[in-house]
């Protein structure tokens, strides 16, 4: 009875351990240290990739510092490198890089990818599924979207706000369902898309109206949500973006994205959130807007379709990147514009 018993009990921890995965994020700023919280909590090895040398010095000697909504704070330590430092093979490898710069972190991680490496994106933006297939086979990519939140306060620090979910699909012919389901044990509520390029647009226009309008009124999301106007620009951008999608044949759901930004707002959910773009231009960080507004405004040009409101937030964008960017170098003479 006792190796009966043993039996059974090897056999349960090797199923379980089973499910335990080794996960890189590349792309460790303050959505990436969310998840990578989330998922070393779940007992999944985690292993964070960046380029910022202030924020990988301050993880590896002090910890991860997150604040969270109920005002608690909690140190986490989860090992942080470069992506040339880093060695070893891994399950999956989750993007979360600023999709300008995806191309390069691909080529800089190339030795840790293997044949077996699945490859999650959720950079927000578009665009990033042809990168991908530039670097690794059809078969080994899934495309996601997600709603989580992260805010980077300082280096080594973040806070964290309300709650989020990830839709995402495998591009080729990769089975999803093992990274779903180690993924939902770490609690981020994921779902598989059955046409992930609709999700992908649908959170890039929720992108294309909450990043660059928190930025240009100066406000978090539940600020940005008290405007008088706000509801209406919305709008402006987003019919833009529906008629561009008819002709690229997606299906844009304005109402859809409508509902969504309303409970964004909420400060419970993501309220009182200042989303990447907001925190990019305060760093004095290029921003993704080429790959928001501004690749919309492309698409229009090239079917000959005027995007106003959308072309106008890019150049807007562009004008305040420039603007930070010059004050920070007046402050700190080292920075380069």
């Amino acid at each position: 009875m006792r190796l009966a018993i043993s039996g059974i009990v090897n056999k349960y921890l090797i199923t379980h351990a089973s499910k335990i995965m080794k996960i890189a994020i590349a792309g460790f700023g303050a959505l990436g240290a969310r998840v990578g919280v989330m998922l070393q909590q779940a007992g999944h090895e985690v292993t964070g990739i960046d380029g910022w040398a202030a924020h990988i010095a301050a993880i590896s000697t002090d910890g991860l510092t997150v604040h969270q909504d109920d005002g608690a704070t909690k140190k986490y330590y989860i090992p942080v490198m470069t992506a040339k430092e880093i060695d070893g093979k891994f399950d999956l490898i989750i993007l979360l890089t600023k999709t300008p710069q995806l191309d390069m972190m691909l080529t800089d991680i190339k030795h840790i990818i293997t044949k077996n490496t699945k490859l999650l994106v959720l950079s927000n933006g578009l665009g990033n599924i042809e990168v991908m297939e530039k670097h690794v086979n059809r078969n080994q990519i899934l495309a996601g979207v997600t709603l989580w939140t992260s805010e980077l306060i300082n280096p080594g620090e973040i806070r964290v706000t309300g709650t989020g979910s990830i839709k995402l699909q495998a591009i080729g012919e990769a089975n999803a369902k093992p990274i779903v389901s180690a993924l939902n044990k770490a609690g981020l509520n994921v779902t598989l898309s059955q046409n992930v390029i609709e999700a992908i647009w649908h959170k890039a226009g929720i992108n294309s109206v909450l990043n660059p309008l928190t930025v240009l009124l100066d406000a978090n999301i539940a600020e940005f949500g008290m405007a008088g106007n706000g509801m209406d620009l919305s709008l402006n951008i987003l019919d833009e973006i529906k008629k561009i999608g008819e002709l690229e044949g997606i299906n844009v759901d304005v109402n859809a994205i409508m509902k969504d930004l309303a409970l964004l707002i909420r400060p419970e959910n993501a309220g009182n959130h200042y989303p990447s773009m907001y925190q990019d231009i305060k760093a004095g960080k290029h921003t993704e807007i080429d790959f928001l507004n501004g690749y919309f405004a492309k698409l229009g040009s090239e079917h000959d379709v005027a995007m106003p409101f959308n072309a106008l937030v890019t150049r807007l964008i562009h004008a305040k990147e420039d603007i930070e960017r010059t004050k920070l170098a007046k402050k700190q003479e080292t920075f380069e514009i």
